[in-house]
């Protein structure tokens, strides 16, 4: 069990960062003893760092002969450290106070403000992540994971196929892969970070996962087709999902005012969300929806497409709705055309896809009668 860090613990730490952040090739005749004296209530920490032919290391203590003396409040230097506070500001209002010549003082941010080197970082985003820059690509083939646990029995498949054919009379090929199919085995991702610590992007876990998601790696578009469950993803899928975490890197860069880890192999890839549910309203999707913005950002994979179909079931077993499943169908296959020839689908097919054309009282009223029964049975 995680317990919380103590004052000590969290001040050897700092302190040991401090000293890989020491700037030796800049530096490499500097020598210096920085005693710091941190109070937090009633207890006092020492802790000093000595720096010298090159080397900086710190120690618990005091030591005999210090070059500075640094008194402050515990919370004060953290705020120091963090940035949240400028070390002069700090001294000059007397949030801290010094013992020895200020010189040592101000060398510290350039002493220990070396530059971490991390290669292969790729700040500037992608063009293709950009709808207005995109160059879309018709694809020769789509990849298609189908995370219904019903496989192709359900409804999910039963829309889903209808995109597949307009996919199809665009002239693309189609791969479906039902990853609720008993022989594929996908655990959990362990939460390990060994893909990041020592085997460079390779999972520990030796299952179907890997070979899925370098077909989804390899894919210039993938399709996730699945259910809504609890206003999210069915298990199976969500765990494939979770062990995507092998792509990026341990490091980490901006992005649109926000903060992503770099990939570890850039590509350019899209997808697509396909869902069904049983509740007649679209706002359901709304978490959903939002799951996977983050992870397009979060996977530099745009979502080019978002389709949707709320009361899936009560339509297709509604008496009255005949017409209107048929209008929801052709919509769909002309969905698929749309996103194979121009990466995107037009408003009027998406409204045409996820309307509610049952009147919102006799679908409740429908829907109650048909459990009703089912249950009697």
């Amino acid at each position: 069990m995680i317990k919380m860090l103590s004052t000590k613990e969290i001040l050897s730490t700092l302190f040991s960062y401090m000293v890989n952040y020491y700037d030796w090739e800049r530096f490499p005749d500097f020598e210096a003893i920085y005693q710091f004296i941190l109070k937090e209530g009633e207890q006092t920490f020492h802790y000093y760092i000595s720096i010298a032919k090159g080397k900086a290391e710190y120690h618990e203590g005091e030591h005999e002969s210090p070059s500075i003396k640094i008194y402050s409040p515990v919370s004060v230097w953290l705020d120091i450290a963090s940035g949240r506070l400028n070390g002069f500001w700090g001294l000059i209002t007397r949030k801290y106070r010094i013992e020895g010549p200020l010189s040592y003082l101000k060398q510290m941010d350039k002493v220990f403000g070396k530059k971490i080197d991390i290669p292969e970082i790729e700040e500037k985003i992608a063009d293709y992540e950009d709808p207005k820059k995109r160059i879309w690509k018709k694809p020769d083939k789509v990849l298609v994971i189908n995370g219904s646990p019903r496989q192709e029995k359900g409804f999910t498949f039963f829309y889903l196929q209808y995109l597949l054919k307009g996919f199809e009379k665009a002239e693309t090929e189609v791969e479906v892969i039902n990853i609720y199919d008993k022989h594929i085995n996908i655990e959990p991702c362990r939460g390990c970070s060994t893909c990041w610590t020592k085997t460079d992007g390779v999972c520990v876990i030796k299952d179907d996962a890997n070979d899925l998601l370098e077909k989804i790696g390899n894919a210039y578009l993938t399709v996730y087709a699945f259910p809504l469950y609890i206003e999210s993803i069915p298990a199976k899928l969500k765990a494939l999902l979770d062990r995507r975490f092998i792509i990026i890197l341990p490091y980490f860069i901006p992005y649109c005012n926000l903060t992503r880890h770099p990939l570890r192999n850039k590509k350019e890839r899209y997808m697509v969300l396909f869902s069904v549910c049983g509740l007649p309203e679209i706002e359901h999707f709304k978490p959903l929806v939002e799951t996977f913005k983050g992870m397009a950002r979060g996977s530099h994979t745009p979502l080019i497409a978002t389709i949707l179909r709320p009361g899936a079931e009560g339509l297709y077993g509604s008496p009255y709705g005949k017409e209107y499943l048929k209008k929801v169908l052709e919509s769909l296959e002309q969905a698929g055309k749309e996103i194979i020839e121009k990466g995107k689908v037009s408003k009027n097919v998406m409204k045409a896809i996820s309307k509610n054309y049952i009147p919102l009282a006799a679908w409740r009223e429908g829907a109650n009668w048909y459990w009703y029964l089912k249950r009697e049975k």
